[in-house]
């Protein structure tokens, strides 16, 4: 049976990632399942309650479970795929799952092999089940989970098909997709799921921004997917999850953890950035800052803070190095860079109209900048028409060291604050305050939205495009 020093030690983690998940709505308030070995007994694991309100998890929902009979030790009964989530967790290094119904990622699966948009045919023998593999286009969906696998289920909702092929899926890859459904992940910890199944919702929400701006985003899956491509994404690939908990060393008072931790949450819950992407800091003199290696974290995920210095010392992360370029080349204080999905769609777009969809895909080596300056995403909305807000756009490869040290501050400043790297999201910074940064974070978000609606309208109702009212 379950004991109270159990639960004390399960039910703060489940509460804290079935409540994001709520929030950034990757499932309703009773949706989806979460699963976890029990630490102190390898017989067992815990699983949210059938009908448990995964967005406000108490004790009484959580569920130990043998892993020999699938019996529960409870007064509840396991959730209906308390058979699935027992073989993941029995894959090597799996310490749990958590099954969702994101939006943007169930959306993916609303298609034929005859008529594909986002996802790939498997070709397979007849006598085998089809499947699909998504791939990313972002920076942050190639870098951090690749080619996710995609299958096609004759029975969707804790089925024997689903308890065989799933776990095969994962073995080879942090998530998968039931084509209709929504996505599994397993990793290390809830944590590591949650940050799965939030790179795969915004790296959603790219590729299909992208194709209702008119992007070719099967053509450009494709050679994202080819293994020169690959080498490149390595090239610019962000921090995974177990570098970003890597212990640091103490930084400052509990007011700056404060507001970091705020902006955190706000850019995690307004989808401004994907769990765990991108980074932020506040300079603190000539000589330091503080860096935080992520710009989106959930309420209670305690993000690591460090004191570094602003002079180059090498070997250098890349992200770290932009930080310090920006603080080193322009007179900001703080800043951001997010994974802001529409505003770096939007990126895409406008890049690939300007330069061919050829400039989308990541390259290895330096890259010429065009001649006739960059490509800008001009407002359409009277804000930011008001405070004239044209954000200049450059491809990932202005993120290299062979771009030069001026490349991402000039952007900067000529953006007023805010510019946007097509793949890779926004970079924001602040005169004074993080919420600076934040504001054109924000800022540069809604004015995609706005210009992606214009766009959908355009090609639906025969309303004028978004040129139209720059």
């Amino acid at each position: 049976m379950a004991t109270p020093s159990d639960l004390d030690a399960i039910h703060p983690r489940f509460h804290t990632v079935g409540s994001a998940l709520m929030r950034v709505n990757l499932n309703n308030s009773h949706s989806g399942n979460m699963s976890c070995r029990d630490p102190q007994n390898a017989q067992r694991f815990w699983i949210t309650a059938s009908g448990a309100p995964c967005g406000d998890l108490t004790p009484a929902d959580l569920v130990p479970v043998r892993f020999d009979d699938l019996r529960g030790e409870g007064s509840v009964r396991p959730s209906s795929e308390a058979n699935t989530h027992r073989r993941v967790l029995e894959l090597p290094g799996v310490n749990a799952c958590v099954h969702c119904h994101a939006i943007a990622s169930t959306l993916l699966g609303f298609e034929t092999a005859e008529q594909p948009a986002f996802l790939s045919p498997i070709v397979l023998p007849e006598s085998e089940p089809m499947e699909y593999l998504f791939q990313p286009v972002d920076v942050w969906g190639a870098g951090l989970v690749g080619a996710v696998p995609v299958g096609v289920f004759q029975s969707t909702v804790g089925s024997p098909e689903m308890e065989q092929r799933i776990p095969v899926y994962l073995s080879r890859a942090p998530l998968t997709l039931v084509k209709g459904h929504g996505p599994f992940a397993c990793g290390p910890s809830l944590e590591h799921c949650l940050h799965y199944l939030s790179v795969l919702e915004h790296s959603a929400i790219v590729v299909m921004a992208l194709r209702r701006r008119g992007v070719d985003t099967v053509a450009l899956q494709k050679a994202v997917r080819c293994a020169d491509t690959q080498e490149a994404v390595c090239a610019y690939s962000p921090r995974r999850m177990d570098d970003l908990e890597r212990p640091l060393a103490p930084t400052t008072g509990a007011d700056v953890r404060s507001e970091f931790n705020a902006w955190l949450a706000y850019n995690f819950d307004l989808g401004l950035g994907a769990f765990g992407t991108g980074s932020m800091s506040r300079k603190l003199s000539a000589d330091e800052m503080i860096f935080c290696p992520m710009s989106a974290a959930p309420q209670g995920v305690e993000a690591s803070l460090q004191r570094l210095s602003l002079h180059s010392r090498l070997p250098e992360a890349a992200d770290v190095r932009i930080h310090r370029l920006i603080y080193a080349r322009t007179p900001f204080k703080t800043c951001m860079v997010t994974a802001s999905p529409l505003a770096n769609a939007e990126a895409m777009a406008v890049l690939a109209a300007a330069e061919g969809t050829d400039a989308l895909i990541p390259k290895t080596g330096p890259r010429t900048p065009p001649a006739g300056g960059h490509p800008v995403v001009a407002p359409i909305d009277a804000e930011s028409a008001y405070y004239k807000v044209r954000l200049p756009v450059a491809s990932s490869q202005a993120l290299a060291v062979e771009a030069g040290a001026d490349r991402v501050p000039g952007l900067l400043q000529a953006g007023n604050g805010c510019c946007l790297i097509a793949g890779s999201g926004v970079i924001a910074a602040g005169e004074e305050r993080l919420g600076q940064a934040a504001y054109r974070v924000s800022l540069a978000e809604r004015m995609a939205r706005f210009r992606l609606e214009v766009a959908i309208n355009h090609h639906l109702l025969g309303t004028p495009p978004p040129a139209a009212f720059e």
